[in-house]
């Protein structure tokens, strides 16, 4: 079923219920929806409200579409709750989202350092083809002068997914 975006409008309201069950079957919905529920749920991931941000990000990792990637990225600074969804999601993505995270750690690593350390250590440990590039990355994200090692590596790594 084609949801219209007065339905894609409502079920996105419906992810800042009070109920879990009423989120946890509007989001189901967006996801059912695809990518035609995504610039909405891109938008809800400013909103003010942490569950609706964090439902939306969830909703977003599991359709996958690599238009979330950046604004999943921009969200990596948030609450706990959320950076862990939105980082989980750029790992369900990692082909889109690998180089698009390591292009913005080179351009603000203090700002995404802890969402970025996990996506690209978890990343690095499940794939041995992205262990190579990545674990020099994830070293210089835990160093002390990580703001000076982060965009060096981070190009490096870059420059093998070209």
């Amino acid at each position: 079923m084609a949801e219209n975006d007065s339905q894609i409008s409502d079920r996105i309201q419906q992810l800042d219920s009070s109920d879990g069950e009423v989120r946890q079957s509007a989001r189901h919905k967006l996801v059912q929806t695809g990518s035609a529920a995504v610039p909405a749920l891109i938008t809800a991931l400013d909103n003010s409200s942490e569950t609706m941000r964090w439902e939306a990000a969830k909703a977003l990792g599991e359709i996958g579409d690599p238009a979330a990637v950046s604004p999943l990225i921009e969200i990596l600074p948030d609450d706990d709750s959320v950076r862990f969804v939105a980082a989980s999601a750029l790992i369900s993505m990692s082909k889109d989202s690998v180089p698009q995270l390591l292009s913005a750690l080179i351009k603000d690593t203090a700002r995404i350092r802890d969402g970025a350390c996990f996506v690209l250590h978890h990343l690095a440990s499940d794939d041995e083809n992205l262990r190579g590039p990545l674990t020099p990355v994830v070293e210089a994200l835990m160093s002390l002068d990580s703001s000076l090692r982060v965009p060096v590596e981070a190009e490096k790594a870059l420059s093998q997914f070209s």
